[in-house]
């Protein structure tokens, strides 16, 4: 007789002495599960709640859509091209997926609740059984890495080592379980073998019971061996605050995570509010205090974090662990005061006692840690919040940065320079300035940015794009001294209001003159204008010089025939790269040079390490560990180069400053794109 009509014939005497037992056990046991379950993530959500509101809940099924793919098949992880952890968090996680699927299923195969056709029961045993094996390879792999591999960023704690010695017994049993149930069966081979092949080759181990004793052995077998240890398990997850609560907590921080463009920061309604930034862990919005508790304390951001990869203080992963256990301390106090209607007297500031100050300020702003967390936590918004209450709430600030406000205040400029001389770049060259042209349509507006304008080294490249604009006939403008800071600087380094001043000046400019599409070489300029500026009410089609010659080499509008015969390799600007999503675009650029040899720099496209430059860094000293700076160039001296490309003024000076840092001027030289697109073109200066 088959398999499945043999299980059904005997399913009224195993259903009446075996599984009644067992579902009075989990009628008993589940519900206790499920309110430690709901005690546990009400405790969590009131932490939430004492954030300020946010919309986070918009567009539901493109969250979904990414919430599946991160949670089931870890595209984050994979993402990043660490196929070992992503292999293995997928294998626990689908594995993890299967065996409850299974159980589910088997729970509704027996008669009395609804009677399926008794395959259904053997199909769930052996997905069962197929994810109880992908959890022991994922977690023998997780045992490996953890503690034999030892990666510098994991912190193994004793709740680990718990955690994965429970799970493993939790799996044992269960196959020790399904091997005994075989064992007693009056069913034999070689149906079990294919139905249950692990759970079969286990049942060889149990010795023959007489009949009368089989059914209550193996309800206790069951009960205290397996059923009520996985019980205890669950609710010990909820109610010590378990690591594996992330299995909950990190879906969820997936399915909120921010859906605005990756270089846009939270604006600030000046005018409605009366705290700017975060000077208190209850100033942080909900989602960000779901942040802290979703981390899993992996450490890829920190090992991705320019400061700390040059002996900054600043961790990024470091800074989310203490900023939650600062939540975790203090909530108790918070709620209690709420609940008396009444505001918490001698709060600790985050700045200075939670987070020092020279973590807050380290920062460049590269958005490296977040764009490796694989569940999208959000490290420099929270960063530039704290940097906001510094700014606006406390005027603390690292001291160079008086005379950059100062500078931008007057004359539009980080350095403050004579905003009359921000045009005198154009003084040799054919370059229209909008306030001259009477009306004429055009097709660009070039926003050339400050450092285009003034930096010395950067007028160069402003030059050699006008140039190649020239040379292509496209009708451009500049504004000329019209023209201001974009506001980047301002904004990044926590001065929202001098911001919105520098981009509303800007914007009764460009509304003027009815700009419709801008043209620039600065990515910072590039995503204030494209991401930022919308906020404020201007939106317009803004493209990089990066894209544009792309776009007209392609469309063999410009033929580079005169070759470079140079070792070459590209930086990846931080605010292009991992900011605009433009990777592609500039090799394709230098792919077109003939006779450039390019060679990749091992950390590069998403992995690229900042110049050091952003986040205000600009203009500030960098007196801590290693000059950001330098350490980039030492990564492109591994490839051996004689030119470094890159496609930003901040990476143009950045390196040229470590270039003569190591006294390697004769040796090496920094291009923008455009200049080497200028020197194909027309052929090298003499």
């Amino acid at each position: 007789m088959p398999l499945r009509e043999l299980f059904w014939a005997g399913q009224e005497v195993y259903i009446t002495k075996v599984f009644m037992p067992i579902i009075i056990g989990v009628a008993i046991l589940l519900p206790v599960v499920i309110v430690l379950f709901v005690l546990g993530f009400w405790r969590h959500y009131r932490l939430w709640k004492l954030g300020q509101p946010e919309k986070r809940a918009q567009n539901w099924p493109a969250r979904l859509m990414t919430t599946l793919a991160v949670a089931l098949a870890n595209i984050r992880i994979l993402k990043v091209r660490e196929l070992y952890p992503g292999l293995m968090h997928s294998l626990i996680f689908g594995g993890t997926a299967l065996l409850f699927l299974g159980k589910i299923i088997r729970l509704f195969s027996f008669g009395g609740l609804t009677t399926p056709p008794q395959s259904i029961f053997l199909y769930a045993s052996l997905i069962a059984e197929i994810g109880a094996v992908f959890i022991l390879i994922g977690g023998g792999m997780a045992v490996y890495r953890r503690y034999v591999r030892k990666p510098t960023r994991l912190d193994t704690e004793p709740e680990d080592t718990l955690v994965f010695i429970w799970a493993f017994l939790l799996v044992l049993t269960g196959f020790m379980v399904k091997g005994f149930r075989i064992a007693i069966s009056d069913i034999k081979p070689p149906d079990w073998a294919m139905w249950s092949p692990v759970g079969y080759l286990i049942s060889h181990a149990f010795p023959t019971f007489a009949a009368e004793l089989k059914n209550e052995i193996l309800v206790w077998h069951r009960t205290l061996i397996h059923a009520l240890p996985a019980f205890i398990f669950l609710g010990y997850i909820w109610v010590m605050r378990s690591r594996l609560q992330h299995m909950i907590l990190s879906p969820l921080n997936v399915f909120f995570r921010s859906l605005n463009p990756k270089g846009s920061l939270k604006s600030i309604d000046l005018e409605a509010v009366e705290v700017f930034g975060a000077g208190k862990i209850e100033d942080f919005t909900w989602k960000q205090l779901l942040d802290l508790d979703a981390c899993t304390r992996c450490g890829r951001c920190q090992d991705h974090c320019p400061a700390y990869l040059t002996e900054k203080p600043l961790s990024p992963k470091k800074l989310i662990i203490d900023l939650r256990d600062h939540l975790h301390l203090r909530a108790p106090q918070i709620i209690k005061a709420k609940a008396k209607g009444t505001d918490l007297e001698n709060a600790p500031p985050l700045t200075g006692s939670v987070i020092e100050k020279d973590e807050l300020w380290t920062c460049t702003t590269c958005r490296s840690c977040m764009e490796h967390c694989p569940i999208f936590i959000e490290h420099v918004d929270k960063i530039v919040d704290m940097r906001r209450d510094q700014v606006l709430m406390e005027s603390k600030f690292p001291q160079e940065l008086t005379q950059v406000f100062r500078g931008l205040e007057t004359n539009s400029n980080p350095w403050g320079m004579g905003r009359d001389t921000r045009g005198d770049w154009i003084r040799e060259l054919d370059v229209p300035i909008m306030s001259e042209m009477s009306g004429e349509d055009i097709d660009f507006l070039f926003f050339v940015g400050c450092l285009r304008s003034f930096d010395d080294r950067n007028k160069r490249v402003t030059e050699a794009f006008v140039k190649i604009l020239n040379h292509l006939g496209v009708k451009f403008a500049v504004l000329g001294v019209e023209e201001g800071c974009c506001g980047d600087p301002a904004r990044r380094v926590g001065n929202e209001y001098l911001y919105q001043i520098l981009a509303q000046a800007n914007i009764e400019t460009l509304d003027r003159y009815n700009i419709k599409k801008i043209l620039t070489t600065c990515p910072h300029c590039y995503n204030t204008l494209k991401n930022e500026y919308p906020q404020l009410g201007f939106s317009c089609e803004v493209v990089h010089h990066a894209e544009f010659l792309k776009d007209n080499i392609r469309k063999k509008r410009l033929k580079l025939e005169h070759p470079l015969a140079k070792k070459t390799t590209y930086h990846d600007p931080c605010y292009l790269g991992r900011y605009g999503g433009i990777y592609k675009p500039p090799r394709q650029v230098l792919k077109s040079i003939p006779s450039l040899d390019i060679k990749e720099i091992k950390r590069s496209g998403m992995d690229s390490l900042c110049c050091g430059g952003g986040g205000g860094w600009m203009w500030m000293e960098e007196n801590i560990g290693t000059r950001i700076n330098i350490k980039r160039l030492e990564d492109a001296l591994t490839v051996d180069p004689e030119w470094i490309a890159t496609a930003c003024p901040f990476c143009v000076t950045m390196f040229d400053d470590a270039i003569k840092n190591k006294d390697m001027e004769e040796k090496l030289k920094i291009w923008d794109i455009a200049e080497l697109v200028e020197l194909s073109l027309f052929g090298e200066k003499k």
